[in-house]
């Protein structure tokens, strides 16, 4: 890692260097399922817990991610391909002293876990793994941000029993203007690592109705998948900067 101007540069594996925080756009299809909520816990590491829904339920978003940009461009040369990318991420507590619901979120901190990131360019792997500890792996996606809604494809993935399919329809309301903070979890060399971003854009969020989801029995039985949407999230131009992760003290 050098700093260039105040900002960390990094030069990944592949020979691309990227300045952090990391300036990104695009658009993101997605849907919250309830899950078992035992399932998640034996996907999570050392210091999450599940968010709670209900005794034994937590949830599992999964969202299919179009990205137009991907760094800072011809300004400072640290621009890669754009990529497609599917996210299996598990919102999780950090910090919480009980697992019953809305009291699990007090005093503590809300963010995702991130159990799976497949994307489509190499380059997009070592940015994901060597600077954050996002497990990302090469797989056949395809994002189609189109006039009726965006719709996500994963084939030939792990669990490959069948693809992954996931359309997310075009909300009848204008999506609302959102700044965000969104906090993701990942584990890097055996350490817990926080990530914050900066999400704007004008994003819809909603029930479930509108979505089509099917995902191979695999990943159902893995996090204990129920196959039913609670919500939807869409945004068909949205901003985001990602910073450097912290490596959380055990």
């Amino acid at each position: 890692m050098t700093t260039v101007d105040d900002r960390p540069r990094w030069r990944l594996s592949t020979g691309h260097e990227v300045s952090l925080p990391l300036e990104l756009s695009f658009a993101m299809g997605g849907v919250t399922v309830p899950a078992r909520r035992g399932r998640l816990e034996a996907a999570l590491p050392d210091g999450l817990s599940a968010l709670a829904l209900a005794p034994g339920v937590g949830c599992v978003s999964l969202v299919g991610i179009q990205y137009h940009r991907v760094g800072g461009g011809d300004r400072d040369g640290t621009a890669l391909e754009p990529y497609d990318e599917f996210a299996v991420i598990v919102p999780a507590i950090r910090g919480s002293r009980t697992t019953r619901p809305l009291a699990q979120l007090a005093g503590s901190e809300l963010g995702g876990y991130v159990h799976w990131l497949p994307v489509t360019t190499t380059p997009a792997v070592a940015l994901g793994r060597e600077i954050w500890g996002y497990p990302k792996e090469l797989a056949a996606i395809t994002v189609t941000d189109g006039p009726d809604g965006i719709r996500t494809v994963v084939d030939g993935d792990r669990y490959g029993d069948a693809p992954i399919r996931l359309e997310v329809a075009r909300p009848r309301l204008e999506p609302r203007a959102r700044d965000w903070t969104l906090t993701s979890y990942t584990t890097k060399d055996g350490a817990l690592v926080r990530t914050t971003a900066r999400i704007r854009g004008d994003v819809a969020i909603g029930s479930g109705v509108g979505t089509r989801l099917s995902v191979p029995s695999a990943l159902a039985r893995d996090l204990g998948l129920w196959r039913r949407p609670l919500a939807r999230l869409y945004g068909s131009n949205v901003r985001a900067r990602l910073f450097a992760g912290e490596r959380l003290a055990e």
